[in-house]
This record gives structure tokens, C-alpha cells and sequence, in this order.
């Protein structure tokens, strides 16, 4: 249950990042949400960060 929920997650920050770069609209607290996340994801056992979902999908 734990993977499915944490590759929604990855799915829907993937397609914010998508609408943003295409210029869809306009995000003013991606940046706040990139922080929590990835804060989340530090105290965690996951080896996934912020920093590799933002390379996989800007390329």
C-alpha cells in the first residue's frame, strides 16, 4: 500500500512539473512543496529524493 501511494505521489508531482514547464499555469508554491517533500522523504528509509523525480522528468 506503501508503493502505490508513494508512486501516485511521484504521478502527480511529475504532472505539476509537466504543466509548469509547458508554461499550463502558474504553481506559486512548488517551491515550499518541493522542500516538504523532500524534508519528508530525508526522514525516511526511501532512497527516492526530489532532486531524481525533477531529473526524470525535466530529462
Amino acid at each position: 500500500m506503501k508503493t502505490a501511494s508513494r508512486t501516485l505521489q511521484i504521478l502527480a508531482l511529475s504532472a505539476c512539473f509537466a504543466a509548469q514547464m509547458h508554461g499550463t499555469f502558474s504553481m506559486p508554491g512548488v517551491r515550499q512543496a518541493l522542500r516538504t517533500i523532500e524534508s519528508a522523504s530525508s526522514q525516511s528509509a526511501l532512497p527516492l529524493t526530489v532532486a531524481e523525480i525533477a531529473k526524470a522528468v525535466l530529462g
